[in-house]
């Protein structure tokens, strides 16, 4: 290889192509000189102080000059580099009196096409069947034309490039497929690229796996920006056919991010029977500091329009996570999820199930402050509860706290046993219907606050007796609070009770005080065998007793018309409620078991054993209170949880009474059972859960992962993943499988309509899980069954086609109050995240 290179230096230097061909055809006498057919390598330098001009090129054939003509041919796969464009092809004609190139394919013996030209300039590149470009102009002819623009893929038959870099294309296709025969394009009749900006197309028809379809677009608009960059542009809706709605579009959006920082979509949803809604979710990340979003919609629903009225529903759904390396000491967060329907019923997406059925929505925003290594922190708290069986609202503006972060010492200097926690706060809280706020009964709002403070200071200290085989553990607690508001209650004429609120308060005292014995037990039983067995059983045993005095100053009492005397306390009704109280006595016996297997096992290869835990923990608790004239023993409550493997679990809760009952009422009496022949008591409540989950460790730990990814993935689909984790829907997990069983058992407490049961029973069964018969087919399914009633609660079926580029699914349930089916064709590219076709059809929501 031959490599020449010319320095000129002059003061002013204007680039001319006729310069650019002696240079060439210098180089081709030079490599006819020494008789070489081949040529790998050739270079042209053109250096100045402050201008270097380079031009590279090479051909694995042969390289042919036409001085006569002033053209320069290159055969075999050649390559050509110039000022930033670079060329690849089959052959390569360099024409220096027209200052152009022209690349295109050559034939091999059997006509095959190779080498097709690729053209590639600042990265972005072109494939096509020639293509010829002016290096003056910087205008380009290029025929069949195949061109990659982030996950675009644009195949015309003809294309002009301009000297703003801008192409327009004639007759072609467009898809995210990269097969050379993708399975679905859009036929296009015309389009413009902008590189970096956009690229706007004519009409458009949707063709599959070849065959055209009767969908398809006038025109579309899809941004191109760098990578770097997030695009903006147009969300496709998703077309959907709802019975009690009718027809319409959902979710068409416009997406701008407007820095690195902040981003926003707005969409809108109509729909042909008066359904309508806009929506506006704008996402921010600042690193290292804090990230969130906030979602505002609005919607009106019509239902049988224009004969019913219609019904509105405001969301502000706000979420805000501060960053743990933002500030050691401060710490905000917000979790706002309100809807002026106080249901999540009201709206048009109804295939996340768990979502549906929920029936609380739960906001919080959170202001703390910590004070360095000081063991004291301090909280601002907002808070509101939704649920929609009540159509209660309750909210507490705002909630401070002050508290130790630890155990403090106050008494170190004596003894470093005695340790001391402190806890106070100041509320005020109002619980009102969700009506007020749909009427703007705003001071029938203020009316119902109540507001107070409490402070809870905790002494306590544990000691090790007998060499630390018993813990003894005494404590103190003082509890007062200050209520702003309370009430009066007194009779009218008629003998009616009446109950008035007045803005004043008073103290309440609260003290109680505690001692607990505790120790830990353990047993061993070996066994004989190669296998070296041993059972460990592991008892701990916990006695304690309370004690907490009448301390109560807010005793009233009223006179009815009779002369009839009652008690009643005066903040019955206030933020911290007290009633007519007596002293307050009880000792608790506690036991808690385990028991492990322990097992000589080759497959561990550090201890050389295998563990087993056969119970996790086998909990039996009851109490007897010492005030009571009657009845002092409360139930045995038991809670025994096995898990011996990682994927499955059984829990199992029960309560037992040791008093006698009445057979035909239920109802216990102050009688043992064993004094009415009843034996030991009876069990009151009774339940068993049975969960079991089926899949491969490796598909457990992807599924996860892929989870993680997906909800850290920044872009206008994040909330879906957010609302939907179920539909995350992995292709190269085979197979998942999850059976749910819970029996339980309460006492008839009215056998006289319950005839003969002393139990009611309750038994469900749910069934889900999905399978991948091939590696593009999967099903997936969940059942709720009602074994008592023989009755199927709740049923849905899924099921999804992965053909490459775009994901099938088809969404089915027939059976439950969420009754629905959806079609729903989305593209697997990035790019196409929002661009669904969704056929739908609910269940009526009101």
């Amino acid at each position: 290889m031959r490599i020449l290179k010319l320095h000129i230096s002059i003061s002013k230097f204007v680039f001319n192509p006729v310069v650019l061909l002696f240079f060439l055809l210098l180089i081709g006498c030079f490599n006819s000189l020494f008789g070489q057919d081949t040529i790998s390598k050739k270079r042209v330098v053109l250096n100045k102080s402050d201008f270097t001009s380079l031009v590279k090129y090479n051909a694995a054939d042969s390289i042919y000059s036409d001085f006569d003509a002033q053209q320069l041919h290159l055969y075999g796969k050649a390559f050509l580099s110039y000022e930033g464009i670079s060329m690849n092809a089959g052959y390569i004609l360099v024409d220096f009196g027209k200052n152009e190139v022209l690349a295109t394919y050559s034939k091999d013996t059997t006509t095959f096409k190779e080498g097709k030209p690729t053209f590639v300039e600042n990265g972005d590149t072109m494939r096509a069947g020639s293509i010829r470009y002016n290096f003056q102009t910087k205008k380009g002819y290029i025929q069949e034309l195949a061109l990659k623009q982030q996950e675009y893929y644009l195949s015309m038959e003809t294309a002009k490039r301009q000297a703003n870099e801008e192409i327009h294309f004639i007759q072609g296709k467009f898809t995210t497929c990269s097969l050379e025969e993708p399975h679905y394009h859009f036929q296009l009749s015309k389009a413009i690229l902008v590189p970096e900006k956009r690229i706007v197309t004519g009409p458009m028809n949707l063709w599959v796996l070849g065959v055209p379809t009767p969908l398809g677009l006038p025109f579309s608009i899809l941004p191109q920006q760098k990578p770097s960059i997030k695009p903006n542009g147009v969300l496709m809706p998703q077309v959907s056919i709802i019975s009690i709605y009718g027809m319409g579009v959902q979710d068409l959006g416009f997406y701008q991010p407007i820095n690195e920082k902040i981003q926003t979509t707005l969409y809108g949803t109509f729909y042909s029977r008066g359904t309508f809604g806009f929506r506006n979710k704008t996402d921010y990340n600042v690193r290292y500091k804090f990230k969130g979003g906030i979602d505002l919609g609005y919607t009106r629903f019509r239902l049988g329009w224009p004969n019913k009225s219609p019904i509105n529903a405001f969301v502000v759904k706000w979420n805000h996570t501060q960053d743990a390396k933002a500030n050691p000491n401060w710490t905000f967060n917000a979790s706002v999820n309100f809807n002026s329907r106080s249901t999540n019923k009201a709206t048009l997406n109804l295939q996340n199930t768990e979502q549906y059925f929920e029936n609380n929505l739960f906001s919080d925003i959170r202001l703390g402050r910590k004070f360095g290594a000081k063991p004291f922190s301090a909280d601002l708290k907002l808070s509101m509860r939704q649920n929609s069986v009540s159509k209660l609202i309750d909210l507490t503006a705002p909630v401070l706290n002050f508290q130790t972060t630890s155990r403090i010492f106050p008494f170190k200097s004596i003894n470093k046993i005695i340790g001391m926690t402190y806890a106070g706060e100041f509320q005020s809280r109002s619980s009102f219907k969700d009506s007020y706020l749909s009427n703007k009964e705003f001071d029938s709002i203020a009316q119902q606050f109540r507001t107070g403070a409490n402070h809870r200071i905790n002494m306590q200290a544990t000691f090790s007796l007998l060499n630390g085989a018993i813990r003894f553990s005494p404590s103190a607690n003082y509890n007062q609070t200050y209520n702003f508001q309370s009430i009066v209650k007194s009779v009218d004429a008629s003998n009616k009770l009446q109950v008035d609120t007045l803005n004043s308060g008073g103290l309440e005292h609260v003290f109680n005080s505690s001692a607990s014995i505790t120790s830990t037990l353990y047993s061993y039983y070996r066994f004989i065998g190669k296998r070296k067995t041993v059972l460990r059983h592991v008892m701990t045993p916990t006695i304690s007793i309370n004690y907490s005095p009448a301390i109560q100053l807010g005793i009233a009492n009223y006179t009815d018309t009779a002369g009839n005397v009652f008690n009643y306390s005066r903040f019955e009704r206030s933020i911290y409620s007290s009633g007519i109280g007596s002293s307050n006595g009880r000792i608790s016996i506690g036991i808690n078991n385990s028991l492990e297997l322990k097992q000589k096992s080759s497959k561990d290869t550090i201890t050389g054993f295998k563990k087993t835990r056969i119970i996790d923990n086998l909990y039996i608790s009851t109490d007897y209170d010492i005030f009571k004239d009657t009845m002092n023993w409360n139930d045995v409550a038991f809670r025994m949880v096995i898990n011996p493997i990682e994927t499955f679990n059984i829990t199992i809760n029960g309560a037992h009474s040791l008093y006698a009952w009445n057979t035909t009422t239920g109802v216990s009496n102050a009688l043992y059972a064993f004094e009415t022949n009843q034996g030991i008591g009876r069990l009151k409540s009774g339940s068993i859960s049975t969960s079991w989950t089926f899949t491969a460790k490796k598909n457990r730990e992807q599924l996860k992962n892929s989870s993680s990814n997906a909800l850290n993935t920044w872009n206008p689909n994040y909330q879906q993943w957010i609302n939907s984790p179920t539909q995350l829907i992995l292709f190269d997990i085979p197979w998942k499988i999850s059976v749910e069983h819970i029996f339980s058992l309460a006492s008839n407490f009215n056998q006289t309509t319950f005839a003969s049961k002393n139990y009611l029973p309750t038994n469900t069964l749910r069934l889900s899980g999905d399978f991948s018969f091939t590696e593009n087919w999967k099903v997936a399914s969940n059942l709720l069954l009602d074994l008592e009633s023989g009755k199927i609660t709740n049923f849905n079926i899924n099921m999804f086609r992965n053909i490459h580029c775009w994901n099938v699914s088809f969404n089915w349930t027939p059976i439950g109050t969420n009754k629905n089916f959806v079609i729903s064709l989305r593209g697997t590219a990035a790019a196409l995240q929002n661009v669904n076709l969704n056929i739908r059809r609910p269940p009526v929501v009101f």
